[in-house]
């Protein structure tokens, strides 16, 4: 089940493509999915932003996201 989460402030994420990685900021109030990785165990999470597969630092998640719901 993936969980769903409203960013309270700007966040940040990286895009890997051909083994290069890019900085993507995500505004405050975006809708992000927690797609992969736990949140709590992992240093990284892999979520779904719009139409993009992101990483992202597990604890901005756990600090800048409040939980909205979850989807199956």
């Amino acid at each position: 089940m993936e969980r769903v989460f409203r960013l309270k402030t700007r966040s940040r994420a990286i895009l890997s493509e051909n083994n290069h990685g890019r900085v993507i900021p995500i505004p405050a109030s975006a809708i992000v999915t927690l797609i992969g990785g736990d949140i709590d165990e992992d240093a990284f999470v892999k979520i779904r932003y719009g139409s993009k597969v992101l990483l992202m630092f597990s604890e901005e998640l756990r600090s800048c996201g409040e939980l909205w719901g979850k989807v199956a």
